[in-house]
């Protein structure tokens, strides 16, 4: 079992406290790493670096195309490290290995995408009167905290942190107590590249301890948070208080219409990937289909097909298709969710249950005849729970999708793109997808409506929350 400690002013820290957090792989339930646990006390001393780096203005005053090379520099690096470090969160978090490796590519895309536009931050001049100058910068907030999840572990580092570098910020990551080791590796890539000490600090601690204090300490400007929104809404008011910005993603309860002209096939391969990919694990997962009742039944058979022809099994292996949830406590709260969508009336098509084998594994489930008022069809399962839900006319399931209080994401599937068009001009969600789930890329912008949060990372718009605007009047007489 591998020691891992915290990576604090570009050096490997251990806590003070000794204590330490113990990982294991989902597909065992066998503990295969262990992580120093940041409490205070490491936490005081990430805050100490990022501020001393930021006031040494190493980053905010280096020249635009050296920022640039510098977070090209970090994506080479990490592109480096993509098969050790993907082999580390395969089993940590325990996707599969192919997708453990694009998420250390994705970081190092992420800070390919936005090296490219650290010289593009421009201000503007402002026509006050003849005798008055008046111009705008935009400027870092200082010390950016943010608090990553566990179900992309490295591609929520990357979204956030390539916004936070590029616009000159210090920042401090606190990673998830399930899935912290990968990022170690990241610090490699970090520490290769030659970024200047403190500019980035990478800690693990609990998120009611280590994570609660560092969102509240005095001496952090900006926090960034994907998550619950329970906890999302505790940090927003622990910033109120201090009267600073959050970046928040929250939870989602996506849905995909599907008209009667839609290729039922494409609906089905977007289920493999957007609610049986990750094991379902995804803010913005197609949990539910509302599908026209003319075509429900074929569909319901294609999707039990799907499940049927899963491989089920550990993400290091070759082919597998459904992989572990994260831990027993997610398994245990998917089943129960399952099971309460049985009890209320749905009719389990196919799985429902636990996989009776060594691991946290849930079947694939698709229940069928699911009713708007019921558990699983209000609440984010976060697991590999798929409810199907019918409707007679576009209205009605348009109705359907926005009945809920999340608005993260939401789909249309049809031949019409007219039909397309005006149906997503309806839906109450921050992206949907036409024919295809997930359609976006890194230069997208992404967020939700409603209590999937207000905010909206990746793409130019991401670089926004990271910036603020001073104004600048010069008197000329």
């Amino acid at each position: 079992m591998q020691h891992y400690k915290n990576f604090i002013d570009g050096k490997w820290i251990d806590s003070e406290s000794k204590e330490t957090i113990k990982v294991d792989d989902p597909a065992t339930g066998k503990v295969i790493g262990e992580i120093s646990c940041a409490k205070k006390t490491e936490v005081d001393l990430a805050i100490n670096a990022a501020r001393k780096s930021y006031n040494s203005r190493i980053l905010v005053d280096m020249p635009l195309l050296s920022r640039a090379k510098l977070m090209r520099k970090i994506a080479d690096e990490t592109r480096k490290v993509a098969k050790e470090g993907g082999e580390v969160l395969c089993y940590e978090n325990g996707k599969t290995l192919g997708a453990a490796v694009k998420e250390f590519n994705d970081v190092a895309d992420m800070f390919d995408y936005y090296a490219g536009l650290t010289d593009k931050l421009e201000g503007k001049t402002i026509p006050v009167a003849k005798n008055v100058f008046d111009y705008t910068v935009l400027e870092p907030f200082g010390i950016s905290a943010h608090i990553v999840p566990w179900n992309y572990p490295l591609s929520m580092i990357g979204r956030s942190l390539a916004c936070s570098f590029a616009t000159g910020n210090s920042t401090i990551i606190k990673t998830a107590e399930l899935t912290p080791l990968s990022a170690t590796v990241f610090a490699k890539a970090i520490i290769n590249a030659g970024v200047p000490d403190g500019l980035i600090n990478i800690i693990c601690g609990y998120g009611n301890e280590a994570g609660s204090y560092l969102v509240s300490h005095e001496d952090v400007n900006h926090v960034v948070f994907t998550g619950s929104v329970s906890t999302g809404k505790k940090i927003l008011h622990a910033c109120a208080d201090k009267a600073i910005p959050a970046v928040v993603e929250l939870g989602g309860k996506s849905a995909g219409i599907v008209f009667p002209d839609a290729d039922l096939d494409e609906v089905v391969d977007s289920a493999r990937h957007a609610i049986f990919g990750v094991a379902g694990q995804i803010c913005t997962a197609m949990s539910r289909v509302v599908v026209h009742k003319s075509v429900k039944d074929e569909l319901v058979d294609k999707l039990v097909d799907l499940s049927k022809s899963l491989k089920i099994g550990p993400g290091i292996e070759k082919d597998t298709d459904l992989t572990p949830v994260i831990s027993e406590n997610q398994l245990q709260k998917v089943e129960g969710y399952a099971r309460s969508g049985i009890q209320e009336g749905a009719e389990a098509a196919h799985g429902g249950k636990r996989v009776e084998r060594d691991g946290y594994f849930m079947e694939p489930t698709i229940l069928n005849n699911v009713k708007q008022d019921m558990t699983v069809a209000r609440e984010e399962i976060f697991g590999p729970v798929l409810s199907v839900i019918e409707y007679d006319d576009q209205e009605e399931a348009i109705s359907i999708a926005n009945d809920t209080d999340y608005g993260l994401g939401a789909g249309v599937f049809t031949k019409d793109l007219k039909k397309a068009s005006s149906t997503a001009s309806k839906l109450e969600a921050g992206q949907v997808y036409v024919n295809k789930w997930f359609t976006g890329s890194h230069a997208t912008p992404f967020g939700g409506y409603k209590q999937s949060g207000y905010s909206r990372e990746k793409g130019i718009d991401g670089l926004k929350s990271y910036l603020q605007v001073k104004n600048v009047g010069i008197s000329l007489s």
